[in-house]
Formats: structure tokens, C-alpha cells, sequence
């Protein structure tokens, strides 16, 4: 059994089992971190806040902010919206209109 064990293949498993460590070393450390946060935190303080915008988040209209909620007065779209009457364009008789009915484009004259 001795004789088929290559040392290399050994060398190879402790070179990924220490890669491993390190991940899971950096992994903890990063869990582990504390974000300055100050020990003596009060707990019962924190539920008082966390209440407090709880009831402030009840006192919106079915629990929608007011910058959500539709306006009182919305407008009505079932009037009818009155535009300004399109120009109308004079058009002399030679210049004349196109095949979409648009005045045609003036051609330049040639002269020798």
C-alpha cells in the first residue's frame, strides 16, 4: 500500500486543505466583525422606536404614504380637451400640393 502513495498527490491534499482553512478563517472573520457598534445597546429602546414607526406607519391611510396615495381631486378625463386650430398655410396656385396633399417643394430654375 506504501508503494502506491505518491508523495506529490499528499503534498497537493494539505495544499488545498490549507486553502481551505484560510477561506473558512476569512469567512469567520468576516462574521465576525462588530461595525463599531457600542456594547450596552438597549433593547427595550429599540422596540420603543421600532414601535413608534410602526404606529407611525398606521397612521397612513391603509398603510400607503401620502406621497402614494392619489390626489383628492383627480382630474376628468372625460371632458373634452380643446387645441388651438392647426395654421393654415397660403398656398398660391403654382406652387400647388403633392400626392399627400402638402404643399409641393418649390424647383430651382435652371438657367444657362
Amino acid at each position: 500500500m506504501m508503494k502506491t502513495v505518491k508523495i506529490q498527490d499528499i503534498d497537493n491534499l494539505q495544499d488545498e486543505m490549507m486553502d481551505l482553512m484560510d477561506v473558512s478563517n476569512e469567512i469567520q472573520e468576516t462574521l465576525g466583525r462588530s461595525y463599531n457598534v457600542p456594547d450596552d445597546i438597549d433593547e427595550e429602546e429599540l422596540m420603543g422606536e421600532l414601535d413608534a414607526l410602526e404606529a407611525d406607519m398606521g397612521s397612513e391611510a391603509d398603510g400607503v404614504p401620502s406621497y402614494l396615495q392619489p390626489d383628492k381631486e383627480e382630474p376628468d378625463f372625460d371632458t373634452e380637451i380643446h387645441l388651438p386650430a392647426a395654421p393654415t398655410g397660403h398656398t398660391t396656385a403654382a406652387q400647388g400640393e403633392d400626392e399627400l396633399g402638402l404643399p409641393a417643394v418649390p424647383r430651382a430654375s435652371l438657367r444657362s
